[in-house]
């Protein structure tokens, strides 16, 4: 699961979708709850720092499910 603050979720939802901001909450408070998504995934990727952060984050993961899928 990549996971994300609910300010950060909002204020992307709004510049990708350029929509105000009490839509965005809406669209938001539609979906399945972050707490309900935390507590069934497997894997948490913070996609709430650097790009090079989160790319080092998909790498480990990456090499996790290889060595995995090798053995």
């Amino acid at each position: 699961m990549i996971d994300a603050d609910e300010a950060a979720r909002l204020a992307r939802l709004q510049a990708r979708d350029g929509i105000e901001a009490g839509l965005a909450r809406r669209m938001l408070a539609a979906q399945t709850s972050r707490t309900q998504r935390l507590a069934i995934a497997d894997d948490v990727i913070r996609n709430d720092g650097t790009p090079e952060a989160l790319a080092a984050q998909v790498a480990a993961l990456d090499r996790l499910y290889r060595r995995l899928a090798a053995t």
